[in-house]
C-alpha cells in the first residue's frame, strides 16, 4: 500500500512538474475562445447556462459535462486561461494516477487459493515467468509513458480539449469500477460453484454497486466526449486478459498472470461470451443513443465535408496511413503540431506513400493482427492492447470523416494505452528474468521516459500563444490553409493587420480554401476603404457557394460604396433568404438592416425580427446582440424599447467588464433618447 501511495504521488508530481509552465499560456483562436469567450460561460453558473450545458452544441460537439466544467470554472476564477490550462493539466495528473490503479488492480497476482498446492503453483509461475505478487514496475511504467508523452501535449495544453482529459478521467473510473466488479463477480462465481449454489441465484445477485458506478461513469464520460462509444468493446477485452473471465482456468486462479491463457471448449466459450454479452447490455444501448446524437450533431455543421466529397478511397488510404503513423510517432515523436490537413489532394504524410507503400501498410496491418491472435493463448496481452487501440481509434480515424483534419494528435489520448501495455508486458516476460537484460532496461527506462518529458517540455512551449503555435505548424506540415488562417486570426487580434492579411490570403490561394479567410480578407479591406477588393473577395466566395450567406451579405455592405445600389439590393435579399438560425449570422443580418449608411438597405422590422431571434438564441447574454436589438428598435421607431434594451446593454457590458462596448452602447442610449436612430448624423 506504501508502494501504491508513493508512486500514484510520483506520477502525478511529475506530471504537475512536466506541465505546470501552461498555467501562463494563453488561450488560442482555435476553438478555445468558443468556451472562454462563449457568453454562456462568462455568465457563470445560473439556470440558462446550466441548460446551455445541458443541450448547447459547441464546436459541432454536444458534450454537456465539458461544457458545465467551463461554466463551473469561470465561476470561480472568472477569465483566467491560466487556469483552464492548470485545469487540464490536473485532469491529466489524475488520469496518470487512475491508469497505474486499474492496471494494478486488474494485473495483480491475488492471494484467494485456499490450499497449499495452489499456493505453491501460483508462486512457481509468478518465478518462471519473472512476475512479482504485486506488479508495480510495469504499471508504472505504462502510465509515465502514457502521462509524460509528446503526444499528449494536445490534449492537456489546449484548452478546448477539456474534452479529452475529461473523458478520459471518467473512462478510468469506469474501469476501476468494472475490476472490482468483475473481480467480485468471478469470486462469488467460485464460491458458488463450490457451494452448489444455483445460477438463478448468482444471477439473482449479478448487478453490484460497482456495476451500477461503471455505468454512470460511463455516460458521464461519453458526456464529456462521444469517443468513449468503444467501452463496451474494451470492457469485453478485458473480460479476456487480464480479468480472465474468458478462459478454461477455475475462477481462483483467473486473475494471475500466468504464461499461458487456455481457452475453454468452443461450446462453454459461446456461453462465456453470450453472457458477457448480455452482461453490458446497458453499456451498448448508451453506445448506440451516444452514436446517432454525434453523427446528427456533427452533420449538421456546415463546415463538415461532405463524404461525397471525400470520396471513400482517399478515407481509407488515409485510414490505413493514420494508423501506422500514430504508431510510429510514439516511437519517435516528430513534426507534431496542432493541425493535419485532410489530403484533399496531396498532404505532406500521405503523399510520401505511394499506392504500393499503401498496400503495404494495410499488409502489415493485417499481419500484426494474425500475429497477436495466433499468440492469443501464449500471449493474451498483445491482442488484447493491438485490438485496444485498433477499436478505440475507430470513431476518429476517419472511416466515416468528420472535419477537415486528416489526423490529430489529441486522438492518441486513449487509443495508444492498448499498444504500451503489450509492449511493458512482452518486456517484461521476455526478459524480466534475467540478469543481464533486466539490468539493461532497469537503465533504459529510466532514459526513455527522461527523454519524454524533455519532448514533451519541448512540444509544450509551442502552446503558449497562437503565434508561436500555428507558425510552428505551417513549418511542419508544410501547405496547411487552416493553420495559415488561424495565425492571421491571432496575428489580427494582436493589432498586425498586414501580416494577418498576408496569411489570409495563404490560406485563401491554398488548396482546400478556407471561407473564414475571404471573410477575414473582405472585412480588413473593408476597414482600409478598399471597397472595389472587398467585392471581388466575395464575389469569389459565390463562386465557390452561390447561395453562402455571409458573401451576399458582404456584398449588401460593400457594393453602395461603389455606386451599385440596385446589386446591393439584390444580395441583401438573397442574404435574408439564406440567413442561417444562428445567433452571429442574425446579428449581423439585423444590424445591416438597421444600421446600413444607405437608407435603401434599412428595414426596422425585419432587424427586429432577426435581432430578436439572436437574443432568444443566446438568452440574452450576449451584450453585442442586445445592442443589435435596441439598434433595431430605434430604426422601427419603437424609441421606448430601444432605450431600455440600449440599458440592458450597457448594465451587461459594465457587469461583464467590457468597456468598450458599455461606451458604445452608452453612446447609443443617448442617440435613442433624443429619438435619433443608430445611423442618424
Amino acid at each position: 500500500m506504501r508502494l501504491n501511495i508513493f508512486i500514484c504521488l510520483l506520477l502525478a508530481g511529475i506530471t504537475l512538474m512536466v506541465y505546470w509552465p501552461a498555467g501562463s499560456y494563453e488561450a488560442v483562436y482555435y476553438d478555445d475562445t468558443s468556451f472562454t469567450e462563449n457568453p454562456e460561460v462568462q455568465s457563470g453558473l445560473n439556470g440558462h447556462s446550466f441548460i446551455w450545458a445541458m443541450s448547447g452544441v459547441v464546436a459541432a460537439n454536444w458534450h454537456p459535462v465539458t461544457s458545465l466544467s467551463f461554466v463551473l470554472g469561470h465561476q470561480f476564477w472568472g477569465f483566467n486561461p491560466g487556469a483552464e490550462h492548470l485545469a487540464n493539466v490536473i485532469f491529466h495528473a489524475l488520469n496518470a494516477v487512475l491508469l497505474f490503479l486499474v492496471l494494478e488492480q486488474m494485473t495483480r497476482l491475488r492471494p484467494e487459493a485456499s490450499t497449499p498446492d495452489m499456493v505453491e503453483t501460483r508462486g512457481r509461475e509468478a518465478r518462471l515467468t519473472g512476475r512479482s505478487a504485486l506488479p508495480y514496475w510495469r504499471c508504472a511504467v505504462v502510465a509515465a509513458l502514457f502521462a509524460w508523452h509528446p503526444l499528449r501535449v494536445e490534449s492537456v495544453a489546449w484548452i478546448a480539449e477539456r474534452k479529452d482529459v475529461l473523458c478520459a478521467f471518467f473512462f478510468f473510473l469506469t474501469l476501476l469500477a468494472w475490476g472490482r466488479y468483475a473481480q467480485n463477480r468471478s469470486k462469488a462465481e467460485s464460491r458458488g460453484s463450490s457451494a452448489n449454489i444455483s445460477d438463478q441465484a448468482l444471477g439473482s445477485r449479478r448487478w453490484t454497486l460497482d456495476y451500477y458506478l461503471a455505468l454512470v461513469f460511463f455516460a458521464l464520460g461519453l458526456m464529456s466526449k462521444a469517443m468513449l462509444v468503444t467501452v463496451p468493446f474494451v470492457l469485453l477485452l478485458l473480460d479476456f486478459w487480464p480479468l480472465g473471465r474468458v478462459a478454461g482456468d477455475p475462477p481462483s486462479l483467473r486473475f494471475g498472470a500466468a504464461s499461458k491463457h487456455r481457452i475453454s471448449s468452443s461450446k462453454t466459450l459461446r456461453k462465456q461470451l453470450s453472457t458477457l454479452l448480455l452482461e453490458k447490455w446497458p453499456f451498448f444501448v448508451l453506445t448506440a443513443v451516444f452514436s446517432v446524437i454525434t453523427f446528427v450533431v456533427q452533420h449538421h455543421d456546415a463546415a463538415t465535408p461532405s463524404l461525397a466529397e471525400l470520396g471513400p478511397g482517399i478515407r481509407l488510404e488515409n485510414v490505413i496511413a493514420s494508423y501506422l503513423r500514430y504508431l510510429a510517432w510514439t516511437v519517435w515523436p516528430a513534426n507534431l503540431a496542432v493541425y493535419y490537413s485532410f489530403p484533399f489532394d496531396s498532404h505532406f504524410y500521405l503523399a510520401l506513400w505511394p499506392d504500393w507503400e499503401i498496400g503495404a501498410a494495410a499488409l502489415i496491418l493485417v499481419l500484426v493482427t494474425v500475429l497477436c491472435v495466433g499468440l492469443l493463448n501464449r500471449k493474451p496481452y498483445l491482442a488484447v492492447g493491438w485490438f485496444w487501440y485498433l477499436g478505440t481509434m475507430v470513431p476518429v480515424i476517419g472511416l466515416v470523416q468528420v472535419g477537415s483534419q486528416g489526423m490529430a494528435d489529441r486522438y492518441t489520448y486513449i487509443p495508444l494505452i492498448g499498444p504500451v501495455i503489450s509492449l511493458v508486458w512482452l518486456v517484461s516476460e521476455k526478459w524480466g528474468s534475467r540478469f543481464f537484460p533486466k539490468l539493461l532496461f532497469t537503465i533504459l527506462i529510466p532514459v526513455i521516459l527522461a527523454a519524454s518529458i524533455l519532448q514533451t517540455r519541448h512540444q509544450l512551449q509551442f502552446w503558449k500563444n497562437t503565434d508561436i503555435l500555428f507558425r510552428h505548424t505551417v513549418e511542419v506540415t508544410g501547405e496547411n490553409p487552416r493553420a495559415e488562417y488561424i495565425l492571421g486570426l491571432g496575428l489580427e487580434h494582436e493589432g498586425r493587420i498586414n501580416e494577418a492579411m498576408v496569411h489570409y490570403r495563404n490560406a485563401m490561394t491554398s488548396q482546400p480554401r478556407v471561407k473564414g479567410a475571404f471573410c477575414a480578407m473582405a472585412r480588413l479591406l473593408g476597414q482600409r476603404g478598399q471597397w472595389t477588393e472587398t467585392a471581388q473577395t466575395y464575389f469569389i466566395m459565390l463562386q465557390d457557394d452561390p447561395n453562402d450567406f455571409n458573401a451576399h451579405l458582404g456584398l449588401a455592405t460593400a457594393l453602395p460604396h461603389l455606386g451599385r445600389m440596385a446589386e446591393a439590393e439584390i444580395h441583401l435579399q438573397a442574404a435574408v433568404q439564406n440567413c442561417p438560425d444562428e445567433p452571429d449570422a442574425l446579428n449581423n443580418l439585423a444590424w445591416t438592416l438597421a444600421g446600413s449608411e444607405n437608407a435603401e438597405l434599412r428595414d426596422g422590422s425585419k432587424a427586429v425580427k432577426y435581432a430578436e431571434r439572436a437574443c432568444e438564441l443566446t438568452g440574452h447574454q450576449e451584450t453585442t446582440i442586445i445592442g443589435t436589438l435596441a439598434a433595431a428598435y430605434a430604426e422601427a421607431g419603437r424609441f421606448d424599447d430601444a432605450i431600455s434594451t440600449a440599458q440592458k446593454a450597457c448594465d451587461l457590458a459594465a457587469k461583464k467588464g467590457e468597456t468598450n462596448l458599455a461606451q458604445r452602447n452608452q453612446e447609443l442610449l443617448e442617440r435613442y433618447r433624443a429619438h435619433q436612430t443608430a445611423n442618424e448624423e
